[in-house]
């Protein structure tokens, strides 16, 4: 049995690792989505701040990090 082998046997498939992923995005998506569209809101009506990035592709960044960190395993 070669390393390989011995060390990849009993890994998550890959479309099964990937919808676990996307199942913890979508949630965090979810979470996210609120707490930034009102942070934007409250920004704009006190002042004229130019943001570089729309609401959903913050939502999306933070959804990623959240993502990704949860499968780091600490």
């Amino acid at each position: 049995m070669s390393l390989y082998e011995g060390t990849h046997r009993h890994a998550v498939s890959g479309s099964k690792a990937g919808f676990d992923y996307l199942l913890v995005y979508a949630a965090c998506f979810a979470a996210y989505l609120v707490p930034v569209t009102l942070r934007r809101i409250n920004a704009r009506a006190g002042s004229e701040a130019q943001h570089r990035h729309s609401i959903l592709g913050e939502t999306s960044a933070l959804a990623a990090n959240c993502a990704s960190s949860s499968f780091v395993g600490l």
